[in-house]
Parts: structure tokens; C-alpha cells; sequence
């Protein structure tokens, strides 16, 4: 019998070849597919939908029958995870199955700080070794820092050493300007860029050549990098892609589920994400037109679980109650050690986290939005899978987070038609008397629906009467019907839509929504109510993050996203955390006011609070003076 059979994955063009009864979602793992997998392959989200054109493949199981229609599966499609091949296969991959395409948001407000970076760079001038003058490579090198910057007690591990030698002949050339005590007349000088962290010698380079930096969000969903000279702080390139885990779990408890079955599942996202860093890194620093190995220093955030699974730390007790990390400090890591291609020399800093679900990537929200810094009572909230919020009261000096988990609906998963913010996917929604208005990113025809676009859609759903304020759908309502699940809208008809096929809201995603929100802003009530925080108490709510960036403030207020305080202003900042971030890599002062930020931040446990389970129950209606 045969041992392995062809997968070939269209309309990507990827072919790989797979062991007998392989499934198709660990074939797309395989051939490098970004196939949208919210459960990590256990059959529970239904997004891992292909079609199959050709082949034998196993018959269908209880999930895909779940999640797909008698119509559906007649037609060919399947849930990856479900579907083993027992033949040379082709597959159809949906665009709307894909975690590839998203629009990501990178940028945030920042704002003017004085630089200190961690690595400073000295130009130096070394006179070549001669039969009277035998002092080492690295000695003679030291010596001429202490005489030209006065600074001693230098030091350089071996790996930095050995990058010296070949380096330092190329660069021999005639010594510039009047001699100095460590040049004589006439004798020939190596010329170059030592790059210091401290009293430690991180790398050498060719003169001229600037220090450069590298700040990272590290999302669930999304990683947001940043390439910064250091001694301007200018902002040479950025960029966003996919995190490469989503092919083992859209959410962080699937992806520490899949961390802990072996120590080579812990070991396997550690690498898909360094892999994806260095790749970034690679293409940010070719942008900017800098040589990797100026990239001397790195200061990546991240939530707890991202921050863990890239240093490869033990995850199991952050998974299970009471929820406690390996290691709560900042961290500074050689890059080499995590198999990120920097400088030879140059270390990786993690900020601190304050909780197991409170993470470095919520500390540099805090620091990037200047929220410690505010004169009055003010929250930052970080709407995602898991929402982090924050709450500041000045006069006692205290931050107070908390984290609910909202779950994934805002990223499209478990919505019937739900997708990320990829071309096509419709982000803005408006009901009229002439019918449903949609607008997609970039202008493509309908393929789905994104976060944006679900809250803008119940909203206006709500405004017009399509559903009630427990979220029942109206059956009387136009473009109300039923399916074979129960009732839906329809957004966008099959006419128009790049599916060929209706782009609904069904009961089941209006019920979702209302979960997700009510957790939100029942975490949000609670926090105040810990806080002894009056509604008309708070000045300002800071909206941080990619959802939030694009998130219609109306919408989100009109459905009870987000609560309505009659004193605050709403303010949209986009990645703050991914501020926070540069803002760590720039300046010692900002990692040290991060570490004060981690100290005086108190974290609740909702789930623990007084009232807090009748508050998420009353949080899923709709608000009652919903405006019309």
C-alpha cells in the first residue's frame, strides 16, 4: 500500500506529500497554509473549511455534519480537521479559511521622549598589531575605548570575539586626523563601530554604521514589528503579519493545550514564531537598507501565554487555576539563545507582567497610552480574545487591571459568516429604508464579516428593530428568515456577495456577540465597582489596540460594548502596546517605569467578585435607551 499520498492545496498552488490517513489541517500545517483553526484541530469552531475536488478522503464525522449543511458536505466540503486522505488529494481552500491577508494595525499615538537606549555605539580608531606591539585583538580594542571615551572595565563574551578579527583587517586604512595616544604617525588603523550594552561589547561593524533597534507586539493573532534607530529614535520600517501559532489554536488556552501534550509541541511553537520574527526582521531591515547585524538590541511584549511560549516556558500552570506564570519580571535574553538572528551579541528584552492573564503587552498599553501618567480617573481597555482593562485613580496612586475573556467573535470565529479584516470582509454596516448598506475592505465584493463590521451590524440591527434588547431576532423584520439551524439577516445576497452564496447573521451570531460584550462590559462595571469608581467618576477611556483602531465608537456604545459614562471621552490611540514597546527599546527610564508600572498595578480576579455573575447576565441585553 501506498505510504503517502499528494495533498495539492489550490488556489495556493502548494503541493505536499503527507503519511496515509494524515488530516488535511496537519497537511496545511505542513506545506506552511495558514488554515484558520480557532480550536487547534479538535473539531469544536468549524473554520477549518475546505472543499474537496478530487480524491478519497474519510466519510463525514458528527463535526462536520455540525457545522455544515446536507447541501454542503453534498458539495464537497469538509473541516480539515476531520477530513484523513486515503489517496492522492486536491483541496480547495476558501479564501475566508485563510489567517493569511489581514489588515493589520501597527501604528499608534506616540510621542516625544528623550532617548537612552540600552547599546550605544563609539567609532574608534585601533592601531594595527606590529612585532613591538603583540596586545590581542580585543585588548587593543578596549584600551582604545578607555582612551577615547574614558569609560573601563570593558568586556566581550566569545562569540562577540570572534566576529572581531576579519572585521577589524578589512577596515585598516590610514589613520584620520592629528595622532592620539593610541594612533602614531603613519601607522595603519582599523576603523570601527563597537556597539557597548553597558560595560558589554555586543558587536562590531564597519564605521558609519548606526545602531539599530527592534520593538515587536506579540499578539495572538497578530505580531506588529518595528525597526528604530536608536540613537534618533526615527522609525526606519514597520510591519504586521499573521501569528504563525493560529495554525494550533486561535486562542492562547488552545495553544497552551497544544504546548503541553508533548515537550515537542512546546518546542514547535516556540520556533514557529522565531522563525516568524526573523523573517520579519529580515524584510524590515532590507526596507530600511541596514545590515542585520546592526540590529543590536530587541524589546518584544506580549501577553503572558505569547511571552511564555516564545521563551519556551513551562505553560501548564498558566493554563490551569489559579493561573500563576513561571516568571512575572523583565527578562533580558541573549537573541541568539531564542534562535532570533540579531547581532551576535544583542539581547532580547520582555517587560514584566503583572498577571497569568495579564501580560508585558498590558504594561506597555499602560506606558504607550501614558495612562499612569493621567491627572484625573481614567481606564484603558484592549479589546481582543481576552480583554485587559485598566483602571487609574491618581489621588491614591493605583492602577487596577483586570482580564475577561471575551472570546474570539470580535476576530470573526464563531460567527457564521465571520472572517478577519481581509479583503472582502465587510467592516461597516447601515441599515435603511432602501435595505442594508455594507462597506468591505477594499471595496471588493462581500466574503464575510469582520470584528468591526459584526458590531456595526447588531448595532444598526438593534436601531432598526431586527432584533430586541435580548437580542431575539425580529421574524417579521425584512430580510429575516429561516434556515435549517433557525433564523437569520442577511447582509449581503448571493448576487453580490465573492461567495456566490448569502453573508448572514444568524441567532446563534447575535447570541455570540452578546456574550462576548456582556463579558466586556460586565468586566468593566466590575473593575469600577472593586474600585469604589462612581460612572461620572471617570474622565477618559482610552480604546487600545488593532479591533479598537477600527471599531465605531457609536456602535460599540449603542449595543453596551462599552459603557456609557456621562463625563468621559472615548479615544481611539491604535497599538499602544506596540508604543509601549519602542518606548521600552529607546529609553532605560521607560523599562524602569514599566517595572514601576507592573508594582503598582493590583490585579482582581472578576470571576471572584461580588455581583459579578449578575452583572455579565444583565450585560448581554442591549441597552433599553438604545437611540433610534
Amino acid at each position: 500500500m501506498t505510504s503517502t499520498f499528494e495533498i495539492d492545496f489550490e488556489p495556493i498552488g502548494k503541493r505536499v506529500d503527507v503519511a496515509a490517513d494524515s488530516n488535511l489541517l496537519d497537511a496545511a500545517r505542513q506545506a506552511g497554509i495558514g488554515l484558520a483553526s480557532v480550536c487547534g484541530g479538535e473539531g469544536t469552531c468549524g473554520r477549518c473549511r475546505v472543499v474537496i475536488m478530487s480524491g478519497k478522503v474519510s466519510a463525514p464525522v458528527d463535526a462536520d455534519r455540525r457545522f455544515l449543511s446536507q447541501l454542503e458536505l453534498s458539495s464537497g466540503q469538509r473541516l480539515a480537521c476531520r477530513c484523513h486522505v486515503h489517496s492522492d488529494v486536491k483541496v480547495h481552500v476558501p479564501k475566508a479559511s485563510l489567517v493569511t491577508d489581514q489588515r493589520l494595525q501597527v501604528n499608534g499615538v506616540a510621542r516625544q521622549m528623550q532617548i537612552e537606549a540600552a547599546v550605544h555605539a563609539y567609532e574608534i580608531e585601533v592601531p594595527e598589531p606590529t612585532l613591538y606591539d603583540l596586545r590581542s585583538d580585543l585588548d587593543r580594542v578596549i584600551d582604545a575605548l578607555e582612551t577615547m571615551h574614558g569609560q573601563r572595565k570593558w568586556f566581550a563574551e566569545p562569540a562577540v570575539v570572534r566576529t572581531l578579527s576579519a572585521l577589524a583587517r578589512r577596515t585598516a586604512r590610514a589613520p584620520s586626523g592629528p595622532p592620539t595616544q593610541s594612533v602614531g604617525y603613519g601607522q595603519a588603523a582599523w576603523h570601527l563601530t563597537v556597539y557597548a550594552r553597558g560595560h558589554e561589547l555586543v558587536g562590531f561593524e564597519a564605521p558609519g554604521r548606526k545602531p539599530i533597534g527592534f520593538a515587536a507586539d506579540l499578539g495572538t493573532t497578530k505580531v506588529a514589528g518595528y525597526l528604530v534607530d536608536l540613537e534618533t529614535g526615527e522609525e526606519l520600517a514597520s510591519t504586521g503579519v499573521m501569528n504563525p501559532q493560529i495554525g494550533y489554536g486561535e486562542d492562547v488556552i488552545s495553544r497552551m493545550v497544544h504546548a503541553t501534550r508533548n515537550d515537542d509541541n512546546s518546542s514547535e511553537l516556540a520556533r514557529v514564531i522565531r522563525e516568524a520574527f526573523n523573517v520579519m526582521i529580515g524584510s524590515l531591515a532590507e526596507e530600511a537598507g541596514v545590515s542585520r547585524d546592526q540590529v543590536v538590541e530587541a524589546c518584544i511584549v506580549g501577553n503572558t501565554a505569547m511571552t511564555h511560549l516564545l521563551l519556551d516556558l513551562p505553560v501548564h500552570q498558566l493554563s490551569v487555576s489559579p493561573f500563576v506564570a513561571a516568571t512575572s519580571t523583565a527578562l533580558d535574553v541573549k537573541a541568539r539563545d531564542l534562535q532570533i538572528e540579531l547581532a551576535v551579541g544583542a539581547y532580547v528584552h520582555v517587560l514584566p507582567c503583572i498577571g497569568g492573564f495579564v501580560g508585558a503587552d498590558h504594561v506597555a498599553m499602560i506606558l504607550g497610552s501614558d495612562l499612569d501618567r493621567k491627572p484625573y480617573v481614567a481606564i484603558g481597555v484592549d479589546i481582543g480574545t481576552n480583554t485587559e482593562s485598566a483602571l487609574l485613580k491618581p489621588n491614591e496612586k493605583t492602577l487596577t487591571s483586570a482580564s475577561c475573556a471575551s472570546g474570539p467573535a470580535f476576530e470573526g470565529a464563531h460567527i457564521r459568516d465571520g472572517m478577519r479584516a481581509s479583503t472582502g470582509a465587510i467592516e461597516a454596516v447601515k441599515i435603511t429604508d432602501a435595505g442594508v448598506q455594507i462597506k468591505t475592505i477594499g471595496d471588493a465584493p462581500p466574503v464575510g464579516v469582520c470584528g468591526s463590521g459584526i458590531v456595526d451590524a447588531i448595532a444598526e440591527m438593534y436601531r432598526s428593530g431586527v432584533i430586541n434588547n435580548r437580542g431575539r431576532l425580529n421574524r417579521e423584520a425584512a430580510s429575516v428568515r429561516k434556515n435549517e439551524q433557525g433564523w437569520e439577516f442577511v447582509l449581503a445576497s448571493a448576487d453580490i456577495s465573492g461567495t456566490e452564496r448569502d453573508i448572514v447573521i444568524t441567532q446563534s451570531d447575535v447570541n455570540e456577540i452578546q456574550l462576548a460584550k456582556g463579558a466586556i462590559s460586565s468586566g468593566l462595571e466590575t473593575l469600577m465597582a472593586a474600585t469604589n469608581t462612581a460612572p461620572e467618576d471617570v474622565e477618559e477611556v482610552i480604546v487600545a489596540g488593532a479591533f479598537g483602531s477600527y471599531l465605531d465608537l457609536d456602535s460599540a456604545l449603542a449595543i453596551g460594548l462599552l459603557p456609557r459614562l456621562p463625563n468621559a471621552k472615548y479615544v481611539q490611540v491604535g497599538n499602544a502596546a506596540g508604543v509601549g514597546a519602542k518606548m521600552a527599546l529607546l529609553s532605560l527610564k521607560e523599562r524602569q517605569r514599566a517595572q514601576q508600572i507592573m508594582k503598582r498595578t493590583g490585579y482582581i480576579e472578576l470571576t471572584t467578585q461580588a455581583g459579578f455573575n449578575s452583572r455579565f447576565a444583565m450585560s448581554m441585553l442591549f441597552p433599553k435607551n438604545n437611540p433610534s
